[in-house]
This record gives structure tokens, sequence and C-alpha cells, in this order.
């Protein structure tokens, strides 16, 4: 039994430039993400067999959607600004709302444990003071009209993620074009 998620995964070195810049300014001491991990989940699946992971890959590789761009602007906070535990970048598309549909016809149970809001996670805040959290809260709206840039969605990639006590490790199972 496997961790995995499918993803569109973030390539493009000027928009990972941006994004790593933002994550710099912040400067709080909080868990930034790799730019190598940078991602936009599809769909998270806690333990799923090889079967299963056929029948994802089966999903994947039907998706009827021509490659399309997607804009990275703003940045916000799961779940909510004033409990801050997620900074992430905001993805502005609405071709990927059709692309996350069509990747889930697998009838494979994900642990999606919330409503899709694609977006690029940036950092992990286990316990934010109140000083941090004040100063999260303005690097937010500093940075509502903060545009990372844009990618090229040509592909969907499955990975597994290995988690240690450290960090998490993301190795890819497929790759699948659109």
């Amino acid at each position: 039994m496997v961790r995995a998620f499918s993803a569109i995964d973030i390539e493009k070195e000027e928009v990972l430039g941006k994004l790593e810049r933002y994550q710099r300014n912040l400067d709080l001491g909080f868990s930034t993400v790799s730019t190598d991990k940078m991602h936009i989940t599809l769909e998270f699946f806690q333990d799923i067999d090889q079967k299963q992971i056929s029948k994802i890959q089966q999903a994947l590789e039907s998706v009827e959607i021509q490659p399309f761009k997607l804009e990275l602007k703003s940045v916000g906070a799961f779940p909510s600004e004033d409990h801050i535990r997620v900074i992430w970048a905001d993805v502005k598309s609405e071709k990927i709302y059709r692309l996350y549909r069509q990747s889930k016809l697998h009838n494979v149970s994900s642990d999606n444990k919330h409503n899709f809001k694609p977006h690029v996670t940036l950092l992990r805040a286990e316990s934010v003071s109140p000083g941090k959290k004040a100063k999260l809260k303005k690097t937010i709206k500093d940075h509502k009209q903060t545009t990372f840039g844009t990618i090229e969605v040509d592909k969907i990639k499955l990975f597994e993620s290995s988690i240690n006590q450290k960090s998490s490790t993301y190795t890819e199972i497929s790759t699948h074009h659109l």
C-alpha cells in the first residue's frame, strides 16, 4: 500500500524563482516547500494498491483536455487568514476544474477532505505566535495582486509520497500527456 497523489508539476524555472523569492521574503522561520517539490495537487490517496494505481493511471490517460495555460497569482492561507497553517499561491484557470473532474473518473476513493482549491503550497506553519500571525496576514494582504507567472499545463503526473521524520519524498510513478 502506498500514499500517492496526482498533480501538475511546476517546472518553469522563472515561476519557481519568483515563488522562492516570495518564500525568502517571508523569513519567519516556517517550513518552506522546496522548489523541486512545488506542484498543484489534483487528488491525494492515503493507502492504495497496485490495482488502484492502475485505475488512476487509466483515468489520467483518458483525460480529454488540450494543453492550457494557468496563472499563479496572489497568495492565501488555509484554513483561513485567522488560523494560518498553510500559505499558498493561487491558481487562476477555469480549465483546471475540468481537468480535475476528468482526472477523478477512476472509482478509487481519494482522501481529499475539502472542496478542490487549486494552489501551490509555499510554506507550512505548525503554530503561529500572534506577532508572526500579524506579519503573515500583512504579507497576504500586500501580495493579493502579486503575479508569479504563467505555466503551460501539458501533462499530469502520479507521484508516490513517502514520509520520514524530517520531510517527504515524492517519486514519480507515471506521466500522462494531455
